[in-house]
Parts: C-alpha cells; sequence; structure tokens
C-alpha cells in the first residue's frame, strides 16, 4: 500500500473511488405525516406513514417460529411474550385520507385508504376536482419497485401502478443513482383534471416530458 501511495496516479484512482463512494451514499430521515394540495387549495391529502412499535418486528419473527429451537432461545421467547401488550403486536398500514377545504379551519373529509406503499410514497399531487390523485416512489427507494407511480380514483381506489422501467423514456442506467435509489423525476404536476405532465431527468440534465391521460390510464 505505501508503495501505492508513492505513485500519483494511484493517488488520483484512490480519489475518485472515494469520491465516487460519496456521492452514491445517501441518508434517509424517518418517515413523518405529509399534507399535500390540489393547485387551486380546494382538496388536500394527508399521507400518514405505516406505523409499527418497536418490538413489533420481533414479536413476528417469535411468532412464525422461523426461529431456532434452543433453550436459550426459547426462555428469551417467553419472557418477550409476557413483556408485550397488544399494541405492540399491531401493524398499521401506510394511509391516505383526501378532504374538501372549506374555509380557513373547515374540511370534509372525502375518502380515508390504505395506500399501497410499504413505508410510504415520496410525493404526491391531487386534482383540482378532487376526481383523482397520484403518488411516486417509495420511502427509502426512490425509483425502485412496484409503486413507483400509482394512480388513485375519486374514492381512493388504486386505478393503476407502474415499475419505473414500464414508463420510463430513458434506460434505467442513465439516472442519477445513490446505494438505495434512482433519481428520475424533475417535476410532476397535474395539466388539468384528466393529465399528469412528468418531466424525467438523466444523470446528464437529458430531459423528457410524458403525458399520461387518466380517463385512458396509459401515457398519450
Amino acid at each position: 500500500m505505501k508503495r501505492l501511495l508513492r505513485h500519483p496516479i494511484y493517488l488520483l484512482i484512490l480519489f475518485g473511488l472515494l469520491v465516487s463512494m460519496i456521492a452514491k451514499a445517501d441518508t434517509w430521515g424517518n418517515p413523518s405525516v405529509k399534507t399535500y394540495y390540489s393547485d387551486n387549495k380546494e382538496f388536500k391529502l394527508i399521507i400518514t406513514p405505516k406505523r409499527t412499535s418497536d418490538k413489533y418486528y420481533l414479536w413476528n419473527y417469535y411468532k412464525s417460529n422461523n426461529h431456532p429451537q434452543t433453550k436459550k432461545i426459547l426462555r428469551k421467547k417467553k419472557k418477550f411474550m409476557q413483556s408485550i401488550s397488544a399494541q405492540d403486536t399491531v401493524l398499521i398500514p401506510c394511509k391516505g385520507e383526501l378532504y374538501m377545504v372549506k374555509g380557513t379551519t373547515d374540511s370534509v373529509l372525502i375518502w380515508e385508504r390504505t395506500l399501497l406503499n410499504d413505508i410510504c410514497p415520496t410525493y404526491a399531487i391531487v386534482a383540482n376536482d378532487g376526481s383523482s390523485i397520484a403518488t411516486f416512489d417509495n420511502w427509502y427507494s426512490t425509483g425502485y419497485g412496484v409503486n413507483v407511480f400509482v394512480v388513485y380514483d375519486e374514492k381512493g381506489n388504486a386505478r393503476k401502478t407502474y415499475k419505473l422501467e414500464e414508463i420510463s423514456p430513458f434506460p434505467l442506467n442513465d439516472y442519477s443513482m445513490s446505494i438505495s435509489s434512482l433519481f428520475w423525476r424533475k417535476n410532476v404536476h397535474y395539466i388539468d383534471n384528466d393529465c399528469i405532465e412528468i418531466i424525467f431527468e438523466t444523470d446528464e440534465n437529458k430531459t423528457t416530458k410524458r403525458i399520461y391521460n387518466l380517463n385512458r390510464l396509459e401515457f398519450e
């Protein structure tokens, strides 16, 4: 190693690798409740991430009996099971609530539904008439998974869900990447109540717009 470090070329290569590793690292905070408004502010969508207790996954593991059946682990299991409450065994999935905004202080619930994302989406948009919402990406893994783009109707029913490779105009390798994510989305918005414009952007800042028709549930 000391011999390698004496040569400037190896130092440059090592520096480049370190920079590359840092650039591809990313961090995610804990998901939180988010509120998204339609452009005209007449509707708001509140998304609550999946909620579990700190003990839920260990409880689920012990409950499955997929653990080694040793005396030591069985003692730990018995002690743990005696210490938990009913609340520790509950997993509350990601939830969306759409409201019609009435004045500055009042609102009316239109629908409340479980969303398809495991944790929660990273972003959402709402139509100006409340006839649909669209969610984008999954918390902890932007660009990956089966729910990169999901369309919900006026009752909160999921109508269509897409992987990135099903909607992308670019090869997936063209997008900026990190350890956990693909960064593909530059901007998304409703053109009108029937169409959504999605702008894709590559690592080299190339962009392409695609229009999604909500009546036909397909891209134009």
